[in-house]
């Protein structure tokens, strides 16, 4: 996400060195490893099965609810059995205005109507239609435990129905409306991530993006007035008129997470780019187009520079949106401010920074609580890399000195600004002008410091390899290092340690 101040925005091909398939299958044939040899030898993690959500859900456009179900397809990938399920309830952040994910100086351009309540309800819990005990439970009740009948072993299934409705409130923010849009993130029930640190049920943050999550298959159904237009997360692949209503019947594959934005006011143009679909949903006439145009070079730059684009469409949704701009797969939801001629640059600029998210966040996940520094540093990186690509270096140098470089000294020369961590945890930080001095603009330099350490083709060599590695999966600070060092054959340690504090656990 890029928090916008409006004073701040103004090799060579995927390294494959062998393919080495080996199955191996158990006596219960349940187990079938894949391991894929990609450089020197080192092999990439075992590929999680990919889990399924089926969603049903029609919109009340007067109360703002939306009421349906959602079906689960998960399995156990672990090494342990599970006696329950987590997932995360972020719509309850909405509940109390005291725990609402915004900083108190927020509140008056997240609810500039005042607040209300939003939330989401959970009605039942079924397995194969027997219902299941559960429990809301956490900071503001934003963590569902589903109480499994029988253990969930390693290696097996289970399909859960989740009935649920959800209320959106007037917030400007991921999750509401405003006068235009309305902003449908962050809003079913969503599996909470187990790694080797376990189940992850930390609370929705004020500060950064507080969210991670394993990639997904999603058929999403949802049921509106005809007057919208809905820009989504994956591709339409029915739309149904029912009754004055229409129906969209929406796919995404490989996806991290799901979102859309409805607007009755939408405007939409579109091109496309290597068989993408790129779409632009605006408001007024001007710079519709812009925002269309940077997406477009911004898809193809980091296609070339990192790894080709995987889906088939991507979406800039201008939006009822304060924060500036926020990512998620397929869609970025840009605040709709931003499409004046005062504020193109800003505009151009924080389009250019969703869009790289795609390739940080999206494709390639990560820890966004626990490390959110390593997607926004790569990312604040890859929209200096937009620049450098798409007008030269020059204009690279001179963005990164004014918009980056400015912005770090004038944190780090406050008496009151010393702290330099920039690998922390986000409540470790302790507002939101901290969080981005330290991990956008202190974590873009030390990727543009490193750049120079391991010179341009070691770089963009690592950079392809991180990519292609951790595709569709999460991957660590401890990681990036790796690939980091395997390809440039020395220790950099030293210097992820000098630049963002990070010290191995």
């Amino acid at each position: 996400m890029t928090r916008s101040s409006y004073r701040k925005k103004l090799l060579l091909l995927t390294i494959v060195v062998g393919i080495l398939t080996l199955s191996f299958v158990s006596t219960n044939l349940r187990v079938v490893e894949t391991m894929i040899t990609i450089f020197y030898g080192e092999k990439i993690p075992k590929t999680k099965k990919i889990n399924s959500y089926t969603i049903t859900v029609d919109f009340d456009p007067v109360e703002r609810i939306l009421t349906g179900n959602e079906y689960i397809k998960y399995t156990n990938d672990e090494n342990t059995s599970f006696n329950a399920l987590y997932f995360h309830l972020y719509p309850n952040a909405f509940k109390d205005e005291k725990l609402v994910p915004f900083e108190k100086s927020e509140m008056k351009y997240a609810y500039p109507k005042g607040f209300e309540q939003g939330y989401i309800k959970i009605h039942s819990i079924q397995k194969n239609d027997v219902p299941l005990n559960y429990v809301v439970m956490g900071v503001g009740e934003s963590i569902l435990k589903v109480h499994l009948d029988t253990p969930l072993e390693p290696g097996e299934k289970i399909d859960l129905k989740i009935d649920f409705s959800v209320k959106i409130p007037p917030s400007c923010g991921r999750f509401g409306y405003g006068e235009d849009t309305i902003n449908i993130a962050n809003w079913y029930p969503i599996l909470s991530v187990f790694d080797k640190k376990g189940w992850h049920l930390e609370p929705y943050f004020a500060i950064g993006d507080p969210f991670y999550s394993d990639v997904a298959n999603y058929r999403v159904e949802i049921l509106m007035p005809q007057e919208y237009v809905l820009a989504h997360t994956g591709e339409c692949v029915k739309k149904e008129s029912i009754d004055g209503k229409i129906r969209w019947t929406l796919e995404g594959k490989n996806v991290r997470d799901f979102s859309m934005v409805a607007s009755e006011k939408f405007k939409v143009i579109d091109d496309q780019i290597n068989n993408i679909k790129i779409y632009s949903y605006y408001f007024n006439d001007q710079f519709g187009d812009l925002a269309l145009d940077v997406a477009k070079d911004a898809i193809g730059i980091f296609s070339e520079t990192y790894g080709e684009y995987p889906y088939k469409q991507f979406s800039v949704a201008a939006s009822d949106f304060f924060i500036g701009g926020m990512e998620y797969p397929n869609i970025v939801f840009i605040d709709k401010t931003l499409y004046t001629e005062e504020k193109k640059e800003i505009l151009e600029y924080i389009v250019a920074h969703e869009t790289a998210h795609q390739w940080w966040y999206g494709i390639v996940g990560n820890d966004q609580v626990n490390e959110a520094w390593l997607d926004e540093a790569l990312t604040e990186y890859s929209t200096l890399l937009y620049y450098e690509k798409k007008y030269g270096v020059k204009m690279e140098e001179q963005v990164y000195k004014n918009l980056i470089v400015r912005y770090y000294n004038a944190y780090k020369d406050s008496e009151h600004n010393k702290e330099q961590a920039v690998c922390r945890k986000l409540n470790q930080f302790k507002n939101s002008q901290e969080y981005q001095a330290l991990v956008y603009y202190k974590g873009a330099m030390f990727i543009k410091n490193l750049r120079k350490q391991l010179g341009d083709e070691a770089f963009f060599k690592a950079m392809k390899i991180y990519f292609d590695k951790y595709k569709y999966k999460n991957a660590s600070t401890e990681d990036f290092i790796q690939v980091c060092e395997k390809v440039a054959n020395k220790n950099l340690r030293g210097s992820f340690k000098k630049w963002i504090r990070y010290d191995k656990e």
